[in-house]
């Protein structure tokens, strides 16, 4: 099975998750040094979603996980600052568009990752096992 056009596919996705991010950089906040760590953090975050792009696009496997659970931690990052008072803020953040769509998003690419790698490693074990049937 090819999978090249499930990786593209996602890597524009992480693509488009990391210009939403990168637009939060902007962001101003009520306390000044809330606003410095959460620009901050929205611009590593930014990074390591355009990374992912790559390494998608690439096909390395082994970073599948990896990127599985960078997702998962930023659902799990955003649900609670929408269900508790976040941090360095010390208030319950409200949803908006920019929050729905990386919701959406980190859903999808958990979940879709997760099952790239789970197909890329079925093809790898299948060429294994022909080439060991061609050996004999």
């Amino acid at each position: 099975m090819n999978t090249t056009a499930i990786r593209w596919a996602l890597a524009i996705l992480s693509s488009l998750w990391a210009g939403i991010h990168l637009a939060l950089t902007h962001a101003i906040l009520p306390n000044p040094t809330a606003t410095m760590i959460y620009e901050t953090f929205f611009g590593f975050t930014a990074s390591l979603a355009i990374l992912a792009s790559v390494l998608l696009i690439l096909g390395m496997r082994y970073t599948y996980p990896l990127i599985t659970i960078f997702y998962i931690i930023d659902f799990a990052l955003l649900a609670e600052s929408r269900l508790l008072p976040a941090p360095f803020v010390g208030k319950v953040l409200p949803f908006n568009g920019f929050v729905d769509a990386s919701l959406v998003l980190d859903v999808i690419l958990a979940a879709s990752t997760l099952i790239l790698w789970s197909l890329e490693k079925n093809v790898q074990t299948s060429k294994e096992n022909i080439k060991e049937a061609k050996q004999r």
